[in-house]
C-alpha cells in the first residue's frame, strides 16, 4: 500500500498516510484541526529499503522552490517561468514559502537601491493558431 500525504490549508501541516490506490484522490481530515485537507504531490522512491524515501524527502526539502523548472508542455498557455515555478509551488503545498522568498528578495534589493528585475519576455502561448488579426478601422 502506498504512502499519500495530504496538506491542510488551514494549519499549513503536512501528513502522509498509507491508503489503498482507490483512496488515494480523497480528502483526509487534518490531525490537527480536522478540516478537510487536499492531498499534495509530494517526491517518491522506489526502494527495497527506507534509505531512498529519506534521502528523497531530504533532497526535496533543499531546493529553492522559487527555481523550480517546469517544461513548456507541463504550462498553461501563456506562462512565463515565474509563473510556471509559483504554480508548481502552490501545487507541492509550499506557495506561501515562494511568495515569502520573492518578497524578502524584492526588499533585499530595494534596500541595496538596486532597481526591480526586468520582467522576462513571455515565450509561452499558442504559436499554432498564427498571428492576432488586426482590429478593423472605426
Amino acid at each position: 500500500m502506498p504512502i499519500y500525504e495530504w496538506r491542510c490549508a488551514a494549519c499549513e501541516i503536512t501528513f502522509e498516510a498509507l491508503e489503498p490506490a482507490v483512496r488515494a484522490n480523497s480528502r483526509k481530515r487534518c490531525p490537527q484541526c480536522g478540516r478537510a485537507a487536499r492531498r499534495a504531490v509530494s517526491t517518491f522512491a522506489i526502494s527495497s529499503g527506507n534509505g531512498a524515501v529519506i534521502a528523497a524527502r531530504r533532497a526535496a526539502a533543499g531546493l529553492d522552490i522559487t527555481n523550480l523548472k517546469v517544461p513548456p508542455f507541463a504550462r498553461l498557455c501563456g506562462m512565463d517561468d515565474h509563473s510556471a515555478s509559483r504554480f508548481a509551488a502552490y501545487k507541492l503545498g509550499r506557495g506561501a514559502e515562494f511568495d515569502d522568498k520573492i518578497q524578502a528578495r524584492a526588499e533585499q534589493r530595494e534596500a541595496r537601491g538596486e532597481p526591480p528585475p526586468k520582467p522576462p519576455r513571455n515565450r509561452g502561448g499558442h504559436h499554432r493558431h498564427g498571428p492576432r488579426p488586426k482590429p478593423a478601422p472605426h
